[in-house]
């Protein structure tokens, strides 16, 4: 890498610091915005992800790895190839691990709360950097409140909910193994729960379910993906997301 670009990343972690009295898992480097287009790097404590979307990159990617290397000592780090769009399928995705002191897997905090993560599932980790604020703000929201989590993934909102004060959440999601590694998070957490409280399902049936048993939260969360596949069924939000909307708001108890 050129001295340019060395300067760029780090400028990119030097904006971070103020992040670091919160959290070990963030987003080093968000391509364009840092002037590192087609680049994404992740941090997770001491294990990295690159997201490499524009190939320039692939040139750089030891030299970007004895960067991390040296600056972080760093014990594990994935370059994900996400030239292609994620809608071709996980299958699209090739990664190659360039740092393996350690295993793919690890765990973070973010505001005192503890979440697994893995680098080498898929295209995500676990843990989306993106909704941090979200996450705290929803937590805020939660106190007291009966909460519906839609599209839990691995559960951070209802951990965050839980953690907040909420009288009790649901955490729907369509992926068995999501729901499990919510569950471990749960437990990282020292929060209890019921079995009937990860429940897999499509959001659309759920919902439609809850209306029809007259069923009704305080508080629903609807973090969709933009585009999925399963059980050869598809979601795109730009398709789906006014109906998904419509069935949360009948679910919401008044005040909701």
């Amino acid at each position: 890498m050129d001295g340019k670009t060395i300067n760029l990343l780090q400028a990119a972690i030097d904006r971070r610091k103020p992040l670091r009295r919160y959290t070990n898992a963030l987003r080093l480097v968000n391509g364009l915005g840092d002037g590192l287009a087609g680049l994404v790097l992740e941090q997770y404590s001491r294990h990295f992800a690159a997201h490499i979307f524009q190939k320039k990159w692939f040139s750089e990617e030891k030299a970007l790895a004895g960067f991390v290397k040296a600056r972080f000592d760093a014990r594990y780090m994935i370059v994900k190839d996400r030239t292609e769009p994620v809608s071709s399928g996980p299958e699209a995705i090739e990664a190659r691990v360039l740092i393996e002191n350690d295993a793919s897997d690890t765990t973070v905090l973010e505001n005192g709360l503890k979440f697994s993560v893995d680098l080498n599932d898929a295209v995500n980790s676990g843990l989306f950097l993106d909704m941090r604020h979200n996450r705290k703000v929803v937590s805020r929201l939660a106190k007291g409140r009966k909460v519906l989590n839609c599209f839990a993934y691995t559960c951070s909102f209802g951990v965050y909910c839980l953690s907040g004060g909420s009288s009790s959440v649901v955490n729907v999601d369509i992926s068995r193994k999501s729901l499990s590694r919510g569950r471990l998070n749960y437990e990282l957490n020292r929060l209890s729960y019921a079995q009937n409280e990860f429940i897999r399902a499509d959001a659309n049936h759920y919902l439609k379910r809850v209306l029809a048993k007259d069923n009704r939260f305080d508080l629903i969360v609807l973090d969709p993906p933009s585009f999925s596949r399963y059980d050869g069924k598809t979601f795109s939000v730009k398709k789906d997301l006014a109906q998904l909307i419509a069935l949360a708001i009948k679910a919401l108890n008044p005040g909701g």
